[in-house]
């Protein structure tokens, strides 16, 4: 790394030199993958998911017993579109130019595809063209099946797992556990941000995925941990950082992976030799500053009741009873009724988040900083 270069990088995976810590996440996805265990990989969003995975990945790699594959089908939404994008992936994982790529190409000429290429990235996309869902059904087993056949293990990654519970095919669970569950060779890390809603489909006796993975819950980076690593990167930059700002960042973002990454991004970009709180301040009110029209259209895409709810919810950072009369009243929200469906409304577009917590769950504005933002009004 070069040190010009900001080490705080906001997409990707850029190595283990710039990944923070999740020793003991990695090692179990490790210890699963060895030993033919699926896995449920659950979050928050933005926690930090796809780089573990592609941390994993990469020490996998190295082995050269392995085949990795990652499928992100957050943006699917069917069965064809799930089959179109794991085609594609398997393809990335075996260019046309080896000869594993080869047998895959005449492999799917059965299936009739067209094959394209994302012209900034190269990377190849597969279109098959059905009719018939049951096509896509036997085509989505051919492609499970030709991995099968491979000398190397396969581990597939499939992100925001959750998004096939909206498919128009209800039989899309079913289909998918009873292909998996013939596999030997190939071995699965399920991913999703919507912790509920994959705890139904996994730990549900009527869902056909029921106890048949092992969950893996990430949650924040330890503070200790953290703070080393970012202390860490600004001395490799040839800059130094204080503790009061340390401290002061890991309380601002909630410690959660890509807030505190954007702050420490923000706070490296001012170019400052030595960083002192006033320095981390400037850079919070820089970045709500750069988000605030963002944020104040948020406003107009809510109700009113929704909107309050919100602000209400930003400004006490964490809410334990959100329909408690005392909550209410505080920031005249309205009857308990009311705010129970503004609170399902913004569950459902995923700007409020429920946390899991030991002592009693809790709510909490899913943006870090649109949370801080909420606070100044």
């Amino acid at each position: 790394m070069k040190h010009g270069i900001n080490p705080f990088c906001l997409k990707g995976y850029n190595g283990p030199v710039l990944f923070c810590d999740r020793v003991e996440e990695t090692k179990l996805l490790l210890e699963n993958a060895n030993n033919g265990v699926n896995t449920t990989l659950l979050s928050l969003r933005r926690m930090g998911k796809t780089g573990l995975i592609h941390h994993v990945f990469n020490k996998m790699n190295k082995e050269k017993q392995w085949t990795c594959i990652y499928v992100d089908i957050y943006a699917t939404q069917s069965l064809a579109e799930f089959t179109n994008q794991l085609a594609s992936a398997i393809l990335t994982a075996f260019p046309q130019n080896n000869s594993v790529g080869k047998k895959f190409i005449n492999m799917i000429k059965g299936f009739s595809p067209t094959i394209s290429y994302d012209p900034l990235t190269g990377v190849p996309e597969i279109s098959l063209s059905y009719s018939q869902p049951k096509q896509y059904e036997h085509s989505l087993k051919g492609l499970f099946e030709f991995l099968e056949m491979q000398n190397k293990h396969v581990v597939i990654a499939l992100d925001e797992f959750q998004q096939i519970a909206n498919y128009p095919e209800k039989n899309m669970e079913a289909l998918l556990r009873t292909i998996i569950q013939s596999l030997k060779k190939v071995v699965f890390i399920f991913c999703g941000s919507n912790k509920h809603l994959l705890m139904e489909m996994f730990n549900s006796a009527k869902r056909p995925f029921f106890s048949s993975t092992q969950p893996l819950y990430l949650d924040v980076i330890a503070e200790r941990e953290y703070r080393k690593f970012i202390k860490k990167l600004f001395v490799r930059g040839k800059r130094s950082i204080d503790d009061d700002s340390l401290s002061f960042i890991m309380d601002w973002t909630r410690g959660h992976t890509y807030y505190t990454h954007a702050l420490c991004n923000k706070i490296y970009a001012q170019n400052v030799t030595d960083n002192t709180i006033e320095d981390v301040y400037y850079a919070c009110d820089s970045i709500l500053k750069e988000q605030e029209n963002i944020f104040f259209q948020y406003r107009s895409l809510l109700t009113s009741a929704q909107w309050h709810l919100l602000k209400a919810i930003g400004k006490e950072r964490k809410v334990y009873q959100p329909t408690s009369s005392a909550f209410n009243a505080k920031y005249q929200l309205g009857n308990p009724s009311s705010v129970k469906r503004s609170l399902e409304a913004l569950l459902g577009k995923e700007m409020v988040s429920r946390v899991s917590a030991q002592e009693n769950d809790y709510y909490q504005i899913q943006d870090c900083f649109l949370s801080r933002w909420l606070q100044r009004l």
